[in-house]
């Protein structure tokens, strides 16, 4: 079911052209002036039209009935209308709780919750846009002959619209309508101040309307008949309270509503003409609230036939031929009323129209005739703003900057102080990306309103939103600043503070990319802080600090986030990362008791670290402390017996033993660290050392073994080939031996092939005469073997002179 009043129909025609300020709950309004038109302005355009919730006294008794429920809906356009959610918040007005009537009030509110048995239940609010009862102080007017009482009156202002009854739990529902009290604290000129007992019957019945009872009970003994002077809700009101709150709310109760007002029209013909039209305009609300346009046209037609002047039925027929589509209609019947007398309401109501019909020329000047007649009258005005407003959006969107400027411009001129519209410019250039231009739009409107929280609020977005287009162009620090601008103006901005981070990381990443380290480390640091307690960004730092080679540093930073989380498996691999780098940074330069210091704290927040043990082993080896070196080794191994790199340094700790045991003329022990390495692990230069300790111990033939291994795997190695020649300086004071004489044939043809590989011809051919010179047929094999491959080295050279020389040795060597 749907019940349109005239409040709903101006909203949602208003909303059309501005933005409504919305309220968060809807509320009840009970007014005390009848079917009275109440132009009211919210910051944008709104107009309501609301109807008398009450009817007349003439209704038939039926003193049978235990209830009225059938006559609660004639004015609340025929459905049920109460609250559904306790307590009813209700405010009073200064000048009521500064009267001697605010008891009255209080007591009509503790009448009615005890009637209820506590179901209703009400509290004092002391804001009034909290509130879903409103009670204030009023006079009669205008429309006097609609009042609801003569002391008191109430009005039902719908807030929505909700044509189905709404499924769901009555407790949780909110009201769609506000109640507004107006009562008479002196009379129309023919009662004096009210007493006591009038006050209290008149709060009696109207805070009945404001619960739902929106109709007049025929029974005169009841608070809620028209002229009720009862101190107390009857039976009767009770029962029919207690039937409304075990009702949904908005059941439609149409049928019902037109059945009595049909009724009342029929048995009175020829009733007074106020209550006439009174009957005729109701009956067309429930027509309308129904559906049923057709009915609703035809009786508000009546009430026009009965008073050609009759204002609401006016208003509702706009209305009726506005939402049927017949905008046409409602314009003629405006224009109609504007021709016999112009206001800037009807303008403003027709600037509307036009503007919905796109007739935006038109509306313009409906809403310029209407300032015309009221050069302050605020709807027209803000709705003239609002066109020029749309019209210079509507530029910015084409990008048109120049029309835009100038209607803005135009609004401005129609005030020069206009912080709001200037707070707009800003939106609308923000809005296409003209951010520079929309900073200095904002700036002008703070200037205007230095505390306007919304525009501040507004500046800081476009400074961040600058901030982005900054950042994507890569200008860092102009995206700094910008953000930076943002959070002075909203240091609650959480997408600023996080582009401001965003904006220093991706700077640091840039010179970290860029080979710029140090001023990747001092974004890092203006990163930190920004966000002192965000432990990656230290992470982020320690790294930076890792490709530095500023080792000290990186340590700090690691050690503070492992502090912080110790099982954070990340943070623990960083430390140690920061460790190891360290102390091979300081074995680097020799600084091995601080780099064994590190690897040992190291070591002790990871025991089973290999690679740790290793460098440990390599610090005590460039220590002398050889064996600790080999212990961790050696625990290497066996946690990882097949480990290449421990392997390895095993190698190279028998080296450095060596070395260092020759160093100490210690050459047996020195041979034994050489021949502890494996053979597939000796290069030339461990076979040169072993061949040169054999040399220096004597082993003549083992050093020569030796020096032949190199001299295989690198022909013309020169270390090998001098220790050669030194071997057979000493072999040559050895000639009374025979085995050193054949050591030294031996050492000899070696030095002739390494010669001829030299390409030293002359010389080995006089190396290879000496060694023919031996007598020993033992050698004649490698005598032979080896000519011929001097013989071949001076074929393939082309030298036929020379190679047939060392074959004619080689035969006369073979024929012995």
């Amino acid at each position: 079911m749907k019940i349109r009043t005239q409040y709903t129909f101006w909203r949602r025609l208003l909303s059309k052209l501005v933005n409504l300020e919305t309220i968060s709950k809807n509320i009840l309004n009970l007014t005390l002036i009848s079917f009275t038109l109440i132009l009211f302005y919210t910051g944008n355009l709104q107009i309501a039209i609301a109807h008398d919730a009450h009817g007349r006294r003439g209704w038939v008794a039926q003193p049978v009935q235990t209830h009225y429920f059938d006559h609660i809906t004639l004015f609340s356009q025929g459905r049920i209308t109460r609250f559904t959610q306790m307590p009813i918040r209700v405010y009073i007005s200064p000048i009521l709780k500064e009267s001697p009537y605010l008891p009255e009030i209080r007591y009509a509110m503790q009448e009615w919750h005890t009637a209820s048995e506590g179901n209703i239940r009400f509290e004092e609010t002391e804001a009034p846009r909290n509130a879903d009862i409103r009670v204030s102080w009023g006079h009669s007017g205008l429309h006097a002959d609609f009042q609801d009482m003569r002391l008191g009156s109430a009005e039902l202002t719908r807030l929505k619209d909700t044509k189905q009854i709404v499924a769901q739990d009555p407790a949780d529902a909110s009201p769609p309508f506000t109640v507004e009290v107006i009562l008479m604290l002196e009379g129309d000129g023919t009662i004096g101040e009210l007493s006591q007992k009038e006050m209290r019957t008149v709060c009696l019945h109207e805070f009945g309307h404001a619960i739902g009872l929106w109709g007049h009970s025929p029974h005169p003994s009841d608070i809620s008949y028209p002229t009720a002077t009862v101190q107390h809700p009857s039976a009767r009101d009770i029962t029919t309270l207690r039937k409304l709150y075990n009702t949904p709310l908005n059941t439609p109760q149409h049928d019902i509503a037109i059945k009595v007002l049909t009724s009342e029209i029929e048995a009175k013909p020829y009733a007074e003409k106020r209550k006439r039209l009174r009957h005729h305009y109701l009956l067309g609300t429930v027509y309308f609230d129904e559906g049923n346009t057709e009915a609703a046209i035809g009786s508000f037609l009546t009430c026009q036939a009965l008073d050609a002047k009759f204002q609401p039925a006016i208003e509702k027929l706009i209305q009726v031929y506005h939402e049927t589509g017949k905008t046409h209609d409602a314009i003629a019947l405006l224009e109609k009323r504007i021709t016999q007398k112009p206001s800037p309401a009807d303008y403003n109501t027709l600037g509307i129209f036009f503007y919905e019909r796109k007739e935006a020329e038109k509306a313009i000047q409906a809403f310029e005739k209407a300032l015309h007649i009221a050069p302050y009258h605020k709807a027209a005005r803000r709705n003239l703003h609002q066109l020029l407003r749309a019209k210079g959006f509507k530029a910015l969107a084409a990008k048109d900057f120049e029309t835009a400027t100038t209607t803005f411009k135009r609004v401005i001129r129609m005030d020069p102080l206009d912080a709001p519209t200037y707070q707009l410019m800003g939106n609308g250039y923000a809005q296409v990306g003209q951010f520079e231009t929309a900073i200095n739009y904002y700036q002008k409107a703070i200037d205007i309103n230095p505390v306007d929280a919304l525009t501040k609020h507004h500046l800081a977005e476009c400074y961040n939103n600058y901030g982005v287009a900054l950042r994507n162009r890569g200008e860092w620090d102009a995206a700094i600043e910008a953000y930076r601008n943002a959070l002075l103006l909203m240091p609650t901005l959480g997408v600023a503070r996080t582009n401001l981070g965003d904006a220093f990381t991706r700077k640091a990443k840039a010179h970290n990319e860029a080979g710029e380290l140090d001023e990747a480390a001092n974004a890092y640091l203006e990163l930190k802080k920004l966000y002192p307690n965000e432990l990656h960004i230290r992470n982020l730092l320690g790294e930076l600090y890792l490709k530095k080679g500023d080792y000290a540093e990186a340590l700090s930073a690691f050690q503070h986030v492992y502090n912080i989380t110790p099982n954070a498996a990340h943070a623990l691999h960083n430390l140690i990362a920061a460790y190891h780098h360290y102390a091979r940074s300081l074995s680097d330069t020799e600084e091995y008791i601080t780099a064994i210091q590190l690897l040992q704290k190291a070591l002790r927040l990871a025991p089973t670290d290999l690679n740790l043990r290793l460098s440990l082993a390599n610090a005590y080896q460039g220590a002398g402390d050889y064996e600790r070196a080999t212990i961790e080794v050696s625990r290497v191994l066996a946690q990882e017996p097949e480990n290449p790199q421990a392997k390895e340094e095993e190698i190279n700790l028998r080296i450095r033993r060596g070395n260092a045991l020759m160093g100490q003329r210690q050459y047996a022990a020195a041979i034994a660290e050489f021949e502890g390495i494996p053979e597939s692990k000796r290069n030339t230069e461990i076979y040169n050392t072993l061949g040169y300790l054999y040399l220096v111990e004597g082993e003549h033939q083992k050093a020569l073994a030796g020096f032949e291994t190199v001299l295989q795997k690198d022909p013309i190695n020169m270390p090998a080939f001098r220790n050669l020649l030194s071997l057979e300086s000493q072999l040559i004071r050895h000639h009374f031996d025979r085995i050193k004489r054949d050591t030294l044939t031996k050492v000899r043809c070696a030095l002739a092939l390494t010669l001829i590989k030299r390409k030293q011809t002359n010389a080995a051919i006089e190396k290879y005469q000496s060694a023919l010179k031996s007598k020993s047929e033992e050698m004649n094999p490698l005598l032979i073997e080896t000519g011929k491959q001097l013989a071949n080295w001076f074929q393939q050279y082309g030298n036929t002179e020379n190679r047939e020389r060392v074959l004619r040795w080689v035969e006369e060597r073979s024929s012995r």
